[in-house]
Formats: structure tokens, sequence, C-alpha cells
């Protein structure tokens, strides 16, 4: 049995839209053959089959304003309302009072304290570190949860062998980074290499951000490929996947990318995707972002 949890940051439901929202300007194969050729839009928001759920998630948790990262994706790791606590939507890094609860209760930390094993897969360039560790740096919130359960991030030394995938998961800037000796890698051979280290740990988590950046950057080429990647990341994985033993969950803090007519965050809510015979075990519990780590949690105790 292994666990697959997939973070994608900022995407959300939107129209059915090509003009602006990448979704239908994308190549999406896996998605479309996983929603019996439909994808993730206002107007399909809920599927089921015998191994693949969709389902709407809120995440504005009834607090005013536009949904944060920080908040969001501490809502998500810890299971508490972080909006609700700090009396606002925040991010991109966690609130300052937020750190403390993030180090205590987060994921990672919880499935330690149940002698479960896992492993984020992300590996970063030596720049990362040198600003998230900076004096004007922040750790982010999944890479701090990490950490505090007192495990190393990845660096280019596991990406060069093979060890961790890239936050884009191509890893294409990796030379101009500073590391020439890195190649690229396809998407789906990224995926069979993201299956296979679940196999020797309870849970692996991967963080792809770049959904978030392309939304941003109201970029339709670029927010296309990003979402392309994810896609063949995913057929990398269920390719290689036992669906009677295996859980692939995906879930998104705020809406971004599938509105690209604004620059900001948008109060849709994300589609929770989960791929494997329990499905509905996480979609009937999912409704909002408090519930995801709960529900990881509850799943992974009974085994």
């Amino acid at each position: 049995m292994a666990f697959y949890f997939i973070f994608w940051d900022g995407v959300g439901y939107g129209k059915k839209d090509p003009a602006t929202n990448p979704f239908f300007s994308a190549n999406l194969p896996t998605f479309r053959k996983l929603f019996d050729g439909n994808l993730p839009s206002h107007r399909f928001k809920n599927f089921s089959s015998n191994v693949v759920s969709l389902s709407p998630v809120n995440t504005t948790l009834r607090i005013p304003g536009l949904p944060q990262s920080g908040t969001g994706q501490t809502a998500i790791m810890t299971g508490m309302n972080a909006s609700k606590y700090v009396g606002k939507h925040f991010g991109p890094h966690p609130y300052s009072t937020l750190v403390p609860v993030i180090k205590e209760k987060n994921l990672f930390v919880q499935l330690q304290n149940m002698k479960k094993t896992f492993f984020f897969a992300n590996g970063y360039p030596k720049q990362y570190f040198d600003f998230i560790f900076g004096p004007k740096g922040r750790v982010p919130t999944i890479a701090l949860s990490y950490i505090s359960s007192g495990m190393t991030l990845n660096s280019h030394e596991e990406i060069k062998n093979q060890k961790a995938i890239s936050a884009d998961i191509s890893g294409t800037r990796w030379k101009e980074l500073g590391h020439p000796d890195i190649d690229s890698i396809e998407p789906s051979a990224a995926g069979k290499m993201f299956h296979q280290f679940g196999q020797n740990v309870d849970l692996v988590f991967f963080e792809y951000f770049v959904t978030d950046h392309a939304g941003h950057s109201r970029e339709m080429p670029v927010a296309v490929e990003m979402l392309e990647r994810m896609d063949g990341f995913v057929k990398g994985i269920i390719d290689s996947c036992d669906y009677e033993h295996d859980t692939i969950l995906m879930i998104s803090d705020h809406g971004n990318i599938e509105d690209l007519s604004v620059k900001t965050h948008t109060k849709n809510p994300v589609p929770l995707i989960v791929i494997g015979k329990k499905h509905s075990f996480f979609s009937s519990r999912i409704k909002n972002l408090t519930h995801v780590t709960p529900a990881v949690l509850s799943y992974l105790a009974s085994f």
C-alpha cells in the first residue's frame, strides 16, 4: 500500500473557456481519460468511477477576502482553520503566529507520531536554500512542515542521482541555475520515479507551485505547459499504479491558474482528485481545506 499526495498550488474550478482557462487550451489526455472525456470546471465539479473521484473543496473557510497560500497551506497541512486563527487570509509564507502551530501539528509530524514513514520528494537548487534560510527569507509551509519532523530537504545532488523530483517536474532550468550536470526529464518519467519512491514509504509528497506562478503571470503558453507537465506526471504514476493498493490524492490551496483574466487568486473551490479503489473515503470526508490532513491520517491509521 502506498499513498501519493500531490499538492498543486493555485488550481481551482473555472469557466469552460479556452481564452481564459488554460485547462481548455492544454492537451490533457490523462485527466480527460480519468474523467470520461471531461475536465474540472464550474459545469463539471463532481465525478465518480470505480477508480477516481472528483469533488469541490472550499478554500475561503468563511473568512472574507481572497484565499492565500500561507493560511491555505497551513489549513491543508495541519487541519486547522489558519485564516480564522489569524483573522484573515495571508500569504505566500505562513503568518508568524502560525509557525509554532505548523511545527507541532503538521501532517509529517503527525505521521511520525503514528510510526508511519514519509518522503517529501521535491529537490531544490542552492539559490532556494540561500533564499529561504537567508536573513530576509521565510521557509514555506510545506518545507517547514518537513523540516519540523527532523527531515532534510533534497538538494541538486538528489535530483542529479534521481532520488528527488524537480519542483517544475521536468527540470528544464537546472543548467541556468548553475547545475550543468543535471538533465531535464520527461514528465511521465518523473511520475514513474515518484511512484517508485512511494513503494518504500507510507506516504510520498510532491509540491508543484509553478501552477500558481503561471496563474500570476497570466501567460497562456506558460500556464498550458505547466498543466501539461502535470498531466504527463500523473500518467507516469498511474501507469505504474496498483489501484487495489495505491492511492493518489491531489489538492490545491486556492484558485488562480483557471482564470487568466485576473492576476489575483480566486474564491473558486478547488478540485479534490483521488485515484484508487478507496477514493470515496476521501471525497465523502473532504469538503474544505481543514479536512485534508485528518482524512489522510484516518486512512493511514487503518493500515
